[in-house]
């Protein structure tokens, strides 16, 4: 019992510690240092037909990756868009992580996708899509989804070890 205890404190540590690792700064700062201007796609908050807002979207330090055509889909609860590798090796196991804020910056959870095509060559793209009731044990609740105010997308990819 005390090794299942252990691993789940672990597991919650590394993913409250993961916005950090990968450059999340304070949205209110002024300051982008880690975070990823060229490739930074802002959805701006706006009102729909419905009086539903979109949320506002980051793209967090994610090397080796452009992320283009950021779509937050609250009625699927899904979100998608289009992964290309900038590297010039293959990448593999490349995973998408959705940090999940409300409007008081609180954190809401982590959600988690893949891309379709799962390992890309140089210059290759994907689409991809974050699943938002799936993470790290930190499901977002439907209701949770509702209260999205903004996100900070991160990916990591790896070379082939073969």
């Amino acid at each position: 019992m005390k090794e299942i205890f252990s691993i789940i404190l672990a597991t919650l540590g590394l993913i409250l510690t993961t916005p950090l690792a990968y450059g999340q700064q304070s949205l209110d700062s002024g300051t982008s240092a880690d975070i990823d201007t060229s490739l930074n796609q802002t959805m701006n908050t706006t009102a729909t037909t419905t009086g539903e807002t979109t949320p506002e979207a980051t793209i967090g330090k994610s090397e080796n990756f452009t992320i283009t055509d950021l779509r937050f889909r609250a009625e699927s609860n899904q979100i998608t868009g289009t992964i290309t590798n900038n590297s010039t090796s293959q990448q593999s196991y490349i995973t998408i992580y959705a940090v999940l804020f409300d409007k008081d910056d609180s954190f809401l959870g982590i959600a988690e996708g893949r891309p379709l095509v799962e390992s890309l060559p140089p210059a290759d793209n994907s689409p991809f899509s974050v699943d938002l009731f799936t993470g790290f044990g930190l499901y977002a609740m439907p209701e949770e989804v509702k209260a999205v105010d903004h996100y900070t997308i991160y990916v990591r990819g790896y070379d082939p070890l073969f």
